[in-house]
């Protein structure tokens, strides 16, 4: 029997929360996948902005994981 492993609260790298969504899409698909979610998600995307989000930045801080979780669910 497999333990489901349980997700943890901390920065991740854009592909690899990415990937955590899209698990059958390369990098790149997830990558752009993700974003699109972002995109069309206004109060996200709202919310990431008033908090200083960096669509440039490799990486999602530990509190943009959490508002992305709040909307969209654990992966």
């Amino acid at each position: 029997m497999v333990a489901e492993q349980t997700f943890r609260l901390r920065i991740y790298r854009k592909n690899e929360l990415a990937m955590l969504y899209f698990p059958e899409s390369s990098k790149q698909t997830a990558m752009r996948n993700l974003g699109r979610w972002i995109q069309h998600c206004s109060p996200l995307k709202a919310e990431l902005l008033e908090r200083g989000y960096d669509k440039n930045r490799k990486y999602f801080l530990k509190h943009e994981v959490e508002l992305i979780l709040k909307h969209f669910g654990e992966p």
